[in-house]
This record gives structure tokens, C-alpha cells and sequence, in this order.
């Protein structure tokens, strides 16, 4: 980045003394690290700063020194602020109006689970603040539409807005519609108290699929029903990235399993929907085999995927590398919420991952578990999320761990 005359002096000691803190006072003073300075390194020193000093990532030091990282951590994130504005004015030429553009589409995580009452919207609010308090631009969306209420996790008692402003047409993008909260992410609320908030059309679930991937965010938090409507399913597998959420209950995780068999017979019977990855030629035969594998009463048509794939196999040769294509991709987490202890956890999810292996042939990766918090119950009370109170040190922990898994970057 190079600097002209004007910005010297002030300009460039305040400069210097904001790369100091995000960066290192060495490389403040070297002027081939400011000339290559750019937006994206400025992002990252944050999000690695951020892990290092926020202070509710610390809940288990002594106060005093707590109060010593929140005091580095707000210059820290006044300096990132501070270059972040600076090079995106330096980068934009004189005269010339500020354009938007946007690096890349976000990553949407979506959380689902066939079981109500497990966590799912507790786990996606913490999740999302722990991912804005780590630097990422987040985006917390309610997408339960028929049970909305992420937005009380978030401290939002009541909406100005929300997803139906959007998706009847009041508002032309999801951007409108969006709402600050006051602990890190954005939300995109959803508004259960009319009649038929929860059954929406295809195209309209098209509409909003599409314009949940074009958001201007790094990574979107998708919370979603408790059960196995195709709304819930098509929401699901729209995102980037699945997480499925069962406790040690038996109920929960045979539901877990329940809604990860469904959600890859969603997937493909809608091979040849417009919403899939496959944009070739609709091949019948396949999509009647399918059709006949996953749809009967008690799938007595197979006894398993792998019985799919040798008929697909013998009868056409091509529908065998799409129908692999679609295995592949589907590869869904599973997390343990409520866990007594680590051990506790590993059982259910070893069934889940056996009985989807034998049955389905995909695998399911284990994403971690979260143990049993009494400060989450008292959270969800008084509507303080839970990774923002002194004692959600061990928590955060747990999801800095999932992070590094769910993440790209």
C-alpha cells in the first residue's frame, strides 16, 4: 500500500501504531510490510488476535487478568477497524463512488434434528457469537419458520423485521431484513404467528435458498425445525455445511438417524431439481429407481443404498456415477448435546455412524460434543447467551474445536 504526502505525519504514526497492535510494532516500521498490506491480511491478524484476547475465551483466568485482555482486546479491534477502513479507501480511486463488492459468498452452516427440545437454537446462537467474537462477519438466520425463536437466544425480544418481510416481498433482499443484535451477529428473524408461517411454496423456498447464499457475510448460521418436512430437509442440504444435533437419549439420536436417512432420499429424488449440483440430462431410469428405493411404504424395494448402487450399476451405467457424485457430497456432523461426559457421548454416535455406513454408505463425521450446562438452562431464562457469561470458558473451547472443523478457511 503506498502512502502520499498528505498521509504522513498523524496520519501515518496512527497508522503504524494500528498495524502495531494487530500485527507486530516490527512489522509496523518495515515499509515493504505496509506497501503489501491489503484487506484479507488485515481480516486474518484480526480473527488470530481475537481467539488470543477476547476475553469471554478466558472465563477461567483471574479477573484482573481478564480485564487486561477485554482492555487489548478493544484496541485490537478499534485498530482492525481503523485499517480496514483506511484500505478500502486507499484501493478505491479518487472520484469515484464507493462500490460493494464481495470477496466471496459465505458459508451457510444449517443445525437440524427430527427431535425438538435438544438445543439446536441455543447451539446455533452461541455458535454464531463465538463466530463473530472470532472476527467473521456472521449471520444468524431463523429458518424454523413454523417454531421461530433464535431471536430470544440472540436477546431479541421483539422484531422490527423478518424473513416473511422478504419472503412477501416487502423487502427486495435479505440484507433489508436483517437485524443487529448486541452480541456480535446479525439476525434474520423469523415470525411463527400467523397461519401458515411454516408452509411456504417451492419457489419461494427457492427464492430464499438462493438469497440466503448471496448474503454479504462470511459464514451464516442456519437454525431449523425439529422434524423431517421437506422444508426442513431443503433447507438442510442447501448449506455448505450440515450439522445434526442428537443427545444420549435414545429417542434422540434413533431421530438423528431418522432425519439424516430422510434428508439423503430428499437428495435424491431431487437430483434433477433445479436446486441440485447436477445439471445434466434427466435420466428416467434412474430417477424411477430412486423413486421405487426410497419412497415405498416400508423400502422393501432395497434392503440399503449399496443394493441401489449394484442395481443402478446393472441396469445403467451412467446413473451409478451421478448417484456417487450425490453420496459423496452428503456428508452431514454429528454433535452430542447435554453430554454427561466425553465417554457418554461416544456410544450413540457410534450407532449413527455404524447403522449409516452399513445402511446408507456414507459417512457421518463426529463433530464433538458439548457437555451439560446448568448456565445454559439459566441462560436461556433470562436470555444472556450462554458464551458471553464468565463460565462458558470450557464451552467456547468446545466450539473454537468445531470451528476449525466446519470452516474452510
Amino acid at each position: 500500500m503506498q502512502f502520499s504526502h498528505t498521509q504522513q505525519g498523524r496520519g501515518m504514526q496512527r497508522f503504524q501504531r494500528a498495524c502495531a497492535y494487530l500485527f507486530s510494532p516490527d512489522h509496523a516500521r518495515d515499509p515493504r510490510f505496509l506497501e503489501t498490506l491489503d484487506e484479507k491480511m488485515v481480516k486474518q491478524a484480526f480473527r488470530k488476535k481475537a481467539k488470543q484476547y477476547h476475553p469471554d475465551l478466558h472465563g477461567h483466568e483471574a479477573r484482573n487478568l481478564r480485564h487486561r485482555r477485554r482492555e487489548r482486546f478493544v484496541r485490537i479491534k478499534e485498530s482492525y477497524e481503523y485499517l480496514s477502513l483506511k484500505i478500502h479507501d486507499h484501493a478505491r480511486p479518487a472520484g469515484h463512488a464507493p462500490q460493494k463488492t464481495r470477496e466471496k459468498r459465505p458459508v451457510v452452516i444449517a443445525v437440524g434434528g427430527a427431535k425438538g427440545g435438544i438445543g439446536k437454537s441455543l447451539f446455533a446462537a452461541n455458535l454464531a457469537i463465538y463466530l463473530s467474537r472470532c472476527g467473521y462477519r456472521t449471520v444468524a438466520a431463523d429458518l424454523d419458520l413454523g417454531g421461530a425463536n433464535l431471536h430470544l437466544y440472540l436477546g431479541k425480544t421483539r422484531l422490527r423485521k423478518s424473513v416473511n418481510d422478504f419472503l412477501k416481498k416487502k423487502a427486495d433482499t435479505l440484507a433489508q431484513v436483517l437485524e443487529h443484535t448486541a452480541y456480535g451477529p446479525e439476525l434474520i428473524g423469523g415470525d411463527s404467528s400467523f397461519l401458515g408461517a411454516g408452509n411456504i411454496g417451492f419457489a419461494r423456498k427457492l427464492k430464499l435458498m438462493k438469497a440466503v447464499r448471496k448474503m454479504d457475510a462470511d459464514v451464516v448460521v442456519v437454525d431449523l425445525g425439529g422434524d423431517t418436512a421437506f422444508n426442513v430437509l431443503d433447507f438442510f442440504l442447501s448449506a455448505d455445511v450440515g450439522v445434526v444435533m442428537t443427545t444420549c437419549d435414545p429417542a434422540s439420536y434413533l431421530e438423528a438417524y431418522a432425519f439424516i436417512k430422510v434428508a439423503l432420499f430428499r437428495k435424491l429424488n431431487r437430483i434433477f431439481g433445479p436446486e441440485s449440483f447436477y445439471s445434466g440430462p434427466v435420466d428416467p431410469v434412474l430417477r424411477r429407481m430412486i423413486r421405487e428405493a426410497t419412497q415405498t411404504i416400508d423400502n422393501s424395494a432395497v434392503t440399503g443404498i449399496s443394493q441401489l448402487r449394484q442395481e443402478v450399476r446393472d441396469k445403467t451405467g451412467s446413473g451409478l456415477r451421478v448417484l456417487d457424485q450425490v453420496l459423496k457430497q452428503y456428508t452431514p456432523f454429528v454433535i452430542v448435546n447435554k453430554a454427561g461426559d466425553t465417554a457418554s457421548a461416544l456410544p450413540p454416535v457410534q450407532r449413527i455412524q455404524k447403522v449409516c455406513r452399513k445402511s446408507l454408505s456414507i459417512e457421518v463425521p463426529y463433530l464433538g460434543c458439548l457437555p451439560f450446562e446448568p448456565g445454559m438452562e439459566v441462560s436461556a431464562r433470562t436470555l444472556v447467551p450462554f458464551v458471553t457469561t464468565p463460565e462458558a470458558a470450557p464451552y467456547a473451547e468446545r466450539l473454537k474445536t468445531m470451528t476449525e472443523q466446519l470452516l474452510p478457511f
